[in-house]
């Protein structure tokens, strides 16, 4: 099966296991500090909708897509009584204007489900972004040491669920930096765990942070 079928596929099928409603530390501390006097946002690989309600609580006006019908099913469900446009949309075919937005969020690993190159996705996103907009995403990170065994297979492997997945390296940062001023790598971890309230393995992740699951990206200022 074509791996972009396939992961589709899968998430269809999964699509209950994306309906409960959380909003994450990391998410909150990078929407409050970047997106920060920003209205118009646009949500890629939205899912069911997980974080549309607290998005809109911001104030944001929000246009939502992912490339899974039975996802933005459950999104518009979700969101059914509140007015914001939930679409099916491929990420790296964007149907919207030139810097039609102010922020674009991929949240939750989103992006790294793109087959076969999500710098396609990307040079979307920095199409419809404004000139001073900015772009966050999360991706897992390839020298993540749980998964240092299999570093030397590619870019892309598939996750123990078999979604086909890609996970970045410090050389993301200099592919970006084409398309961006400021490009920023946030670990993860250094935002969820606290020294204060870390335990061995968190302080090991903290001091040596490329060895964590995963990484955001915050994209500033587009070439």
């Amino acid at each position: 099966m074509d791996p972009v079928e396939k992961n589709i596929k899968i998430f269809a099928e999964e699509v209950q296991k994306f309906q409960s409603d959380y909003w994450r530390k990391d998410e909150e501390y990078l929407v409050n500090t970047y997106f920060k006097g920003k209205k118009n946002i646009l949500v890629l690989g939205c899912g069911a909708g997980r974080t549309l309600p607290y998005l809109y609580q911001k104030g944001f006006a929000i246009t939502a897509v992912d490339i899974t019908p039975t996802m933005v099913e459950a999104a518009k469900k979700k969101m059914q009584d509140i007015p914001i446009t939930i679409t099916v949309m491929d990420a790296c075919s964007l149907q919207f204007e030139d810097n039609s937005f102010d922020c674009v969020f991929f949240p939750f690993h989103g992006i790294d489900y793109i087959y076969p190159d999500i710098y396609k996705a990307i040079q979307e996103v920095h199409r419809v972004l404004k000139k001073d907009g900015v772009f966050i995403f999360n991706s897992h990170n390839r020298l993540f040491v749980k998964q240092l065994h299999r570093f030397f297979q590619g870019n892309y492997v598939a996750d123990p669920s078999g979604l086909i997945t890609y996970r970045t390296t410090p050389l993301d940062w200099f592919r970006l930096k084409k398309y961006f001023h400021e490009v920023k790598m946030i670990q993860r971890i250094s935002i969820m765990v606290s020294w204060k309230n870390a335990n061995w393995k968190d302080c090991l992740y903290k001091l040596m942070p490329l060895l964590n699951k995963s990484t955001y990206f915050v994209c500033m200022k587009k070439q």
